[in-house]
């Protein structure tokens, strides 16, 4: 038990903390906005989308620049999986003069991953049609954290989930009955 000295003290130091911590919260809210000329030069010190580490996310997102650090820091176009598809359904020929051969970004739902072969992995890519996906073949070697960290294909392909939201980066291949082909392509992110 304690005394009535030591509950006292007790009272007390709690109610010294609370009121610490009332001032603390209360003292924030009094603070100043800044002056415009401070938001201007802040604003104009934030950097390029393309200048520092590659794979690194910004808020929450990777820049659209490739995270090979092999490949120049250009920003790279990206898609959704079902503009692919639904490009190549209109017109095959326009749909391949616009992808096949170009490196760019994919955005979409995972399907699965799938071996075929020995060595070969694909992420296929969901679309709005049920008979459809984009296939990307996947390169052996990943890049699997920031600073350009590798790792081998299967490790990767562990971190992808079906349903989940992932983005690559790939080579248009063309299609396979239908489907869009992406060649040589990277996971983007923490497959995102």
């Amino acid at each position: 038990m304690l005394n009535r000295t030591q509950q006292i003290l007790i009272g007390v130091v709690a109610l010294a903390v609370l009121g610490m911590l009332w001032l603390t919260g209360n003292h924030e809210e009094q603070q100043e906005e800044p002056a415009p000329e401070a938001v201007a030069a802040a604003s104009a010190a934030v950097p390029e989308p393309n200048a520092g580490a590659r794979g690194v996310p910004k808020n929450g997102t990777l820049d659209p620049i490739s995270i090979d650090p092999n490949r120049s820091t250009d920003i790279l176009p990206q898609y959704q999986a079902d503009t692919l598809v639904d490009d190549y359904q209109e017109n095959a020929g326009a749909a391949n003069d616009r992808y096949l051969g170009k490196y760019f970004i994919v955005e979409g739902v995972a399907s699965g991953v799938r071996r075929e072969g020995n060595d070969t992995v694909f992420l296929d890519i969901r679309s709005n049609s049920p008979t459809l996906v984009v296939r990307a073949r996947l390169l052996p070697i990943q890049i699997c954290g920031p600073a350009g960290r590798t790792c081998e294909v299967e490790a990767r392909g562990t971190m992808v989930r079906r349903g989940q939201k992932v983005a690559v980066e790939c080579t248009g291949a063309g299609q396979v009955e239908g489907s869009p082909i992406l060649e040589d392509c990277l996971v983007r992110g923490g497959a995102n």
